[in-house]
């Protein structure tokens, strides 16, 4: 969030009310979509990354049809949230499309990962279930998000509250929609909120 100093200009109402109007139309610098994944495991990795659509469905867009899909699946495994992880930086894809794995596993290591960053100022974790790592780095003056061998230069003051205010949206549809309990992970987001903005690190450690 922009902070306001204190300054000896006095600035006219209608610039500032001009200046409120064009932050509210800014576009969030991160931005995620969740998917839910339709058939039961991906068997050709090539058509899945060609043709996305035959496989995957928006949990946003289609929260109904995702949750039944997620509930039936629950049936079968002990986890339904197998899919993709759509997550982009200033319009930027971040997460390659053939890396496919349980969406709400994938936002626990982010959540993680933002953790570790705080905590150390480089951080790593592992892709769920395989070995793609996830790194968030300081280099000199730039930071890096890195996701196997696709990096790219963040900005932390708007990447790392992006990425908790994202994290929130999909926890929160999961409590809504699914009617599992996510209070421990809305919880580690809000800790990892206030240790950001208070350069302060929480003790939290990830669901087994």
């Amino acid at each position: 969030m922009p902070r306001t100093r204190g300054s000896s200009v006095t600035v006219e109402p209608s610039t500032s009310a001009l200046r409120t109007n064009q932050d509210e139309m800014k576009e969030p610098a991160v931005h995620s979509e969740p998917y839910i994944l339709v058939p039961h495991t991906v068997t050709d990795l090539e058509d899945f990354v060609t043709h996305p659509e035959n496989y995957l469905v928006s949990m946003f867009q289609e929260p109904d049809r995702a949750a039944s899909i997620w509930r039936d699946r629950l049936n079968r495994n002990p986890y339904g949230s197998e899919g993709f992880l759509s997550l982009s930086y200033q319009g930027i894809e971040l997460i390659p499309g053939g890396l496919w794995d349980e969406v709400s596993g994938i936002w626990l290591e982010l959540i993680e990962l933002v953790e570790d960053y705080l905590h150390k100022g480089s951080a790593e974790r592992l892709f769920p279930g395989q070995p793609v790592p996830l790194r968030l780095e300081t280099k000199g003056r730039s930071t890096f998000f890195a996701v196997y061998q696709r990096k790219h230069r963040v900005d932390p003051s708007d990447f790392i509250p992006g990425i908790l205010d994202e994290a929130q949206r999909y926890f929160t549809w999961v409590e809504e929609n699914i009617g599992t309990g996510e209070g421990q992970a809305l919880q580690a987001v809000d800790s990892l909120r206030t240790s950001f903005l208070n350069r302060r690190i929480p003790t939290w450690h990830s669901r087994s």
